[in-house]
């Protein structure tokens, strides 16, 4: 082909071609036309050489096709449109072949037209042509009697070279700018341009009347072989560049690895576990460069170019492998991204974006004492709900027989009037799914009662002191070894002393001594009993607890 993508030995008949037109052109004597069989065989050699190669490179084609439709489908498709065209170009040159020889001999097409020794079709060898010399049958046929004015028509010198400015036009569609240097040479190829015969001093004429108006015929026979070989060097080039573009944009790698992609590393029992299972390829040799955000960094794609906006940080390899390592700071969701930089061998640097999320639980031991799991009605009961594997954001817990909300340091459950409450959760998996958990049960009681105080005195001690009589003021309830931090309040207090015999009672609907309890207070002797009776207190239920009596005797 033009341009200097030719082979040495197609080089050289392209040269003798030359010289013989040349030794044509001086009329030198006939014998000399014989050696236009020799160029012409090597024309034709080369023709079906050509065609062979390119039979090979369509299957290789087809085969990638067939197994990659979505990376080779399209390519293959303008590549057979190219096949199409050049065999039909071929097969039409062929047939002005057989009737510039069958016209001149004056012999049946059919006697033009064989089979060579391996079965394919083939034209007359030019050894065997009588009248190389010849040609008004040549003229006739192809451009006519007025050179200045080719004829046109059907297997005409301007019908064959419109074809093959068609053909060069149809290649240099499908290579558009992506390869100026195929299309120069394509241009230089198909060119036809009108010329001076006899020099500078000579008649401008066409390029149909300079190669076909009365030339011999064995010239026009090679001239139309050197058309054929220009057909088969440009079919050749584009189609073996319409394949290596699609290769140049595959990466090449060398080594292969199973890669296993859990949707999650903790599975529930009853549950799917879950996983992508496929090959990673990488080359061993041509390690990528991996780069993760830094603190308040970001990937950035806007430009269609990922980059990393802020501090990048660049990962140390193992092999072809980054290798990530964080520490774990604080417990919850966290978001690792970046960018991955990769230059293959012959290509272009390459930039992928990328981000992955892992997540940070606090080290946490539960131990749950079955027989004592209580909910106590009336009063926030805190709790925590986890399922190991689980995203606090992806469990949704449930409650019977009361309520149960999220606050800022877990859940709080308020217990309704049953005696039993179940919490039972539901947890979205990674594809999405739901799924309910078996739940777990719950005693639910009233709080227990508080003990009453007064003058600092609980039911556990006997005697009280005058100074400490005279100086009390209240009577008061205290939840004692009890969990929850609660407060009741007392509503009513019935004070008894005996005097003289008779029994005095004073009643107050508070803890707070009446005056009329503190005079008579003030009265007690030594040795003397004094009951603190009907002792009421309202819990944070609103509920009222009777809390029974304290009885001290006076010291």
């Amino acid at each position: 082909m033009a341009g200097g993508n030719l082979s040495p030995r197609q080089k050289m008949i392209n040269m003798m071609y030359l010289v013989l037109t040349a030794l044509l052109a001086l009329n030198v004597s006939k014998e000399i036309l014989d050696a236009f069989v020799t160029v012409n065989n090597g024309l034709e050699t080369t023709k079906l050489t050509l065609k062979e190669k390119m039979d090979a490179t369509y299957k290789t084609f087809s085969q990638y096709a067939s197994e990659n439709a979505a990376k080779y489908g399209d390519a293959f498709a303008s590549a057979q449109q190219i096949q199409n065209s050049a065999n039909a170009l071929v097969v039409y040159i062929d047939s002005i072949k057989v009737k510039v020889i069958s016209g001149t001999e004056k012999i049946p097409v059919e006697t033009v037209i064989g089979k060579d020794d391996q079965g394919r079709d083939t034209i007359m060898n030019l050894m065997l042509v009588n009248k190389k010399d010849a040609y008004d049958d040549v003229t006739n046929l192809m451009v006519g009697s007025e050179p200045a004015k080719p004829k046109e028509g059907p297997f005409t010198a301007a019908d064959l070279r419109q074809r093959l400015e068609a053909f060069r036009e149809q290649i240099k569609a499908v290579v558009g700018d992506k390869n100026p240097t195929l299309v120069a040479n394509v241009d230089r190829m198909f060119n036809y341009p009108r010329a001076k015969e006899g020099g500078e001093t000579g008649v401008t004429t066409s390029w149909e009347s300079i190669n076909f108006y009365h030339v011999p015929l064995a010239a026009v026979v090679t001239i139309l072989s050197k058309l054929q070989g220009d057909v088969r060097n440009a079919e050749n080039e584009v189609v073996n560049w319409m394949l290596g573009s699609v290769e140049q944009k595959t990466f090449k790698f060398n080594t292969l690895t199973a890669i296993v992609k859990p949707q999650s590393s903790y599975v529930t029992v009853g549950s799917t576990y879950k996983a992508d299972i496929f090959l990673g390829a990488y080359d061993n040799q041509n390690a990528p460069e991996v780069y993760i955000c830094g603190p308040g960094a970001k990937v950035d794609t806007s430009s269609g170019i990922p980059k990393i906006v802020g501090e990048s940080i660049k990962l140390p390899m193992e092999g072809a492998m980054a290798k990530l390592e964080q520490g774990a700071s604080g417990a919850g969701l966290k978001t690792v991204s970046g960018i991955i930089k990769f230059k293959p061998v012959g290509g272009e640097e390459q930039i992928q974006a990328f981000e992955t999320t892992y997540e940070v639980a606090a080290p946490n031991l539960v131990v749950s004492p079955t027989k004592m799991n209580v909910f106590y009605r009336g009063v926030d009961n805190p709790v925590d709900v986890s399922v190991a594997g689980y995203s606090a954001k992806d469990i949704v817990p449930n409650m019977s027989n009361g309520t149960i909300s999220k606050d800022s340091q877990g859940y709080i459950v308020r217990p309704g009037s049953d005696n039993k409450a179940m919490i039972s959760v539901t947890v979205s998996n990674p594809d999405g799914s739901k799924k309910s958990l078996p739940g777990v049960e719950f005693r639910v009681k009233n709080v227990p009662n508080p003990t009453p105080y007064f003058a600092g005195k609980s039911v556990n001690d006997e005697n009280i002191k005058k100074a400490e009589l005279e100086a009390a003021q209240y009577v008061i309830a205290k939840m004692e070894n009890f969990e929850f931090d609660l407060k009741f309040e007392v509503v009513e207090v019935k004070v008894t002393m005996i005097v003289s015999g008779t029994p005095i009672e004073k009643t107050v609907k508070s803890g707070k001594l009446s005056d009329e309890m503190k005079e008579m207070l003030k009265k007690a002797k030594p040795g003397q009993k004094i009951y603190i009776e009907g002792i009421k207190a309202k819990g944070p239920d609103d509920t009222i607890r009777n809390l029974g009596a304290l009885t001290f005797k006076v010291v």
